[in-house]
């Protein structure tokens, strides 16, 4: 991939990953948690699937499958795992009393960190996390 393609790739991902990480929050502010867990699922699925056209990550090809693998890759992180296997669960998780994300931005952040830090971006994930936070 030429540099000019590959800054423009970097960036049009992380643009996207914001988004969804901006409208996780405002969805929280609003009370909408299921919403909330969507963007941020959603903010994951979008790095991660992109990660398989730049590196060896490989994790499928939907959001669910992303994070189903990502919670059972045992070379990944613990921290990552759970993460990931909090933030499968929605309402019905919620309902029949299984796992689920009570804080899925938070949740997102360690996944979008660590895949970032493997890719060299972790600078500029770090500050879209930050302002999520906000």
């Amino acid at each position: 991939m030429p540099e000019h393609s590959a800054d423009r790739f970097w960036e049009e991902l992380l643009q996207r990953v914001a988004w969804e990480l901006e409208t996780a929050r405002a969805a929280l502010r609003e009370g909408n948690e299921g919403k909330a867990r969507v963007c941020a699922r959603r903010a994951v699925g979008w790095f991660v699937q992109a990660l398989a056209q730049v590196s060896a990550y490989r994790y499928g090809s939907h959001i669910g499958e992303n994070l189903r693998r990502i919670s059972q890759d045992e070379q990944l992180p613990e921290e990552v795992r759970a993460a990931a296997a909090r933030l499968q669960g929605g309402a019905r998780a919620q309902l029949s009393g299984e796992l689920y994300s009570l804080y899925p931005l938070r949740d997102a952040g360690i996944i979008l960190r660590y895949f970032a830090q493997q890719v060299g971006c972790a600078a500029a994930m770090e500050r879209l996390i930050a302002q999520s936070e906000q």
